[in-house]
């Protein structure tokens, strides 16, 4: 019962993840969509070079001022090691030991808490009502762990392997 939830769950986030039907009821904003390029654009690139916030936003399309606290979250995470200055941006871990979970928790700390929410005012008068916050608490438990897990296990090296996957078509 709870794994048929969970699975039904993991469609419904999938789907918003993809932009599908129902995608305004749940939220992961795009800074971890940008964070994640950016995370790619610096292992590609920062061998050859500096690796700058403009050469970033260019490639991603944002400001640079929404590139530069990307990093810079990224940074008080211990994923990114930037040099002041001009100096440039690299990865201060193997991709390997960067997973998802760690790069929107360092984006948006409360990220996978405000995912799924209870509604506010149940009816104390109701029986349903009553124990509905119980029941939905210890199953969103279970939802945010699975989550959790399942972005634990997602690495910047195989979105690395997917990316030069794709760039090899």
């Amino acid at each position: 019962e709870a794994a048929s939830f969970v699975n039904i769950y993991s469609e419904i986030f999938l789907c918003y993840i993809r932009g599908g039907k129902g995608a305004a009821s749940l939220r992961i904003s795009t800074k971890c969509s940008i964070a994640i390029h950016c995370l790619l654009f610096v292992h590609e690139y920062g061998g050859e070079g500096k690796v700058t916030s403009d050469w970033m936003a260019r490639s991603t399309g944002c400001n640079p001022v929404v590139i530069r606290s990307t990093v810079s979250a990224l940074k008080k995470a211990g994923i990114l090691d930037v040099r002041p200055g001009t100096g440039g941006t690299r990865l201060a871990c193997p991709p390997e030991e960067i997973d998802l979970c760690r790069v929107f928790t360092a984006l948006e700390p409360d990220c996978l808490d405000k995912l799924v929410g209870l509604h506010p005012n149940p009816s104390r008068l109701c029986p349903v009502g009553r124990s509905i916050h119980g029941v939905l608490e210890s199953t969103y438990r279970k939802v945010h762990r699975d989550l959790q897990a399942s972005l634990r296990s997602i690495t910047l090296a195989d979105i690395l392997e997917e990316y030069h996957r794709a760039d090899g078509e």
